[in-house]
């Protein structure tokens, strides 16, 4: 395989050649005079064109997928019922790439490539037509399988109908399983974040656990869920063969980047010249970037977040004490590697006046450079988690290097204990559950559960395995994927999210005999870190702040509830947009849509 250091230009030359996307290059050469045969007859040429199906099929940071659950504030139409026709806009983009797909799988052999290149090439597109098919029948159920290149000015060859959900997930388990024929099972370090034998392993089993799930199964008498476990249970072996397992630090997983990272096992590099914004978006407000969009935490998800002992916040057995007030005290460390609050140590390399400490400030008025309540976070909350404190604040935090895994070795471990529970063994799904808390930092017990009930029934410990999913993978998109693959938004339904909105004393005030928050701020802070100041003490923090609950729903306030979530049946497979079933008379429009006999359960 060619080496990283060629692939950036590589992908743009095979971009301009086959998207047209540039013309200041196009000026310099004629690159429609590349024929298809000199490509697949070059292998730095035929590289590129495998990695511009990796820039446009491999997903990256979602910054939007927590707004679609109870873990984050999200005013999105989905979640009032309101979804328009054709939202879910994901169809005809996903085939465009699926033909360069069909295209490499067919013409890869007809030049002079050698047989291990085209082995490994051809794997790793037949992972991303199963990555690309799944995310369309997951969003639509069955859809049309084009499996071969077909001839553009053939209309009706173009015109198929979809195929049944069950005849589509067929074909990505086969590509997936021709693909983990020939995957190494790593790259020289320059080409380290290709796919692996070990991602294609452990994709298939999160595609089988969806399978299973009430999703595309809700009555669950189709017994799926031993496939689901079998292909969890080879993943989990494989991985751990070749030295995969959990990360000692969950908080620093994040930042350890590279072929050592044991935990990560499908990854999209990023680097400081090809970032990402969602660094930006996480971060608390400086005048210049889009700071306070991204991920801000709930008091729901708050609230689920158990005590250090691993028990519940209202669980009258825990040894520790919650106080609403002094919320962050002796919870799961998980809580203060997600989680920045009001008053809460989070170093940040941000430039003055807007960082004077490394203290966290979310009460209203406490913005600078007069951008007043509307860019503090509107739950009292941040989040923290991958977000790297020493990147440079301001414009530059607009560009975060820090890799996107999609994978990690802690979900195929939570898959492999969902689908055990399913099939009745109880034993290995407590196993686990016990793996993902004793590296989170809980503390053992007597009784050595770290928290978890002993003697669960299969339904108590399904809900645990799901609360630990939320814990463990927050704000990585797989709560949104939770809730619809398990049906389980009919559980949020009709409530609201919360967060708090707090504001200053009169002891505030009087910190400073100016007229300047600013100033009281630094007073403040100056006691905290001296020690002569103790937040941890309710009766001190409640002599500074006042804390309201407020309702994050639209039209919701202190005051008010506003509207409630409200996720309809038929959003658990979308429509077909109207411009594609216009293209093709064949499509049938889903079921539970207007128009819609499609059966997406078939």
């Amino acid at each position: 395989m060619m080496k990283s250091k060629n692939i950036s230009k590589i992908w743009i030359l095979c971009s301009l050649l086959f998207l047209q996307c540039s013309e200041d290059v196009l000026e310099k050469k004629d690159l429609g005079a590349i024929s298809s045969d000199v490509i697949w007859n070059d292998s730095h040429l035929a590289e590129g064109f495998l990695n511009n199906i990796y820039l446009r099929a491999l997903p990256g940071w979602d910054v939007n997928a927590s707004r679609m659950t109870d873990d984050a504030q999200g005013p999105d139409a989905l979640m009032y019922g309101e979804a328009s026709p054709s939202s879910q806009n994901r169809y005809s983009g996903s085939y465009n790439t699926i033909k360069d797909i069909n295209l490499l799988l067919r013409d890869v052999g007809s030049g002079s490539i050698s047989i291990e290149d085209q082995d490994q090439m051809k794997a790793q597109a037949l992972f991303f037509r199963a990555y690309l098919y799944f995310k369309l029948v997951s969003t639509y159920g069955g859809v049309p399988l084009v499996l071969e290149v077909k001839d553009q000015s053939d209309i009706s060859a173009l015109q198929i109908p979809r195929n049944k959900t069950s005849e589509c997930i067929d074909q990505i388990i086969l590509d997936l399983d021709n693909a983990i024929l020939d995957l190494p099972e790593s790259y020289d370090s320059s080409d380290y974040g290709r796919i692996t034998k070990g991602a294609a392993m452990a994709f298939k089993g999160r595609v089988l656990l969806h399978y299973a799930s009430e999703q595309f199964d809700p009555a669950q008498d189709k017994g799926r869920w031993q496939a689901a476990f079998d292909a969890n249970n080879e993943a989990k072996i494989y991985l751990e063969s070749i030295g995969k397992g959990l990360h000692p630090d969950y908080e620093k997983l994040w930042f350890d980047e590279g072929a050592n990272n044991v935990e990560a096992i499908m990854v999209r590099k990023y680097s400081l010249d090809r970032p990402h914004n969602r660094e930006a978006g996480c971060r608390p407000f400086i005048v210049g970037t889009n700071g306070e969009s991204y991920d801000k935490p709930t008091k729901q998800l708050v609230d689920a977040f158990p005590m250090k002992d691993g028990k519940a916040i209202d669980d009258p057995t825990s040894i520790y004490s919650y106080d609403p007030t002094t919320l962050w005290l002796n919870r799961d460390p998980r809580f203060e590697a997600t989680i920045a609050w009001n008053g809460s140590i989070w170093p940040l390399n941000n430039p003055a006046p807007n960082r004077t400490s490394d203290l966290e400030w979310t009460f209203q008025e406490s913005a600078i450079e007069g951008q007043a309540n509307s860019r503090i976070t509107a739950t009292s909350f941040n989040c923290r988690k991958a977000v790297d404190g020493t990147l440079e604040g301001g414009a530059a935090s607009l560009s975060s290097p820090t890799d996107w895994i999609e994978i990690r070795y802690a979900e195929v471990l939570l898959n492999l204990a969902e689908s055990a529970n399913e099939i009745s063994n109880s034993g290995l799904a407590y196993d686990i559950l016990i793996q993902i808390r004793s590296r989170a930092g809980i503390e053992e017990g007597g009784d050595n559960l770290y928290g978890l009930q002993a003697g669960m029934d299969q339904d108590l410990l399904r809900d645990a395995i799901m609360l630990e999913r939320r814990l463990e993978l927050v704000f990585e998109g797989k709560r949104s994927a939770d809730l619809r693959r398990r049906r389980m938004y009919e559980t949020i339904n009709g409530t609201h999210r919360y967060g708090y909105e707090i504001t200053k004393t009169a002891a505030f005030d009087a910190l400073s005999p100016t007229n300047e928050i600013l100033d009281d701020r630094k007073i403040l802070e100056a006691g905290i870190l001296d020690g002569s100041i103790n937040l941890d003490d309710p009766s001190v923090y409640n002599t500074y702040f006042t804390t309201k609950l407020r309702s994050l729903e639209r039209f919701g306030s202190v005051d008010e509830d506003g509207d409630p979530i409200k996720y309809l049946d038929n959003y658990y497979f979308f429509d077909i947009p109207q411009d594609d079933l216009n293209k093709n008379p064949n499509l049938q429009q889903t079921a539970g849509w207007p128009g819609g006999d499609f059966d997406p359960l078939q």
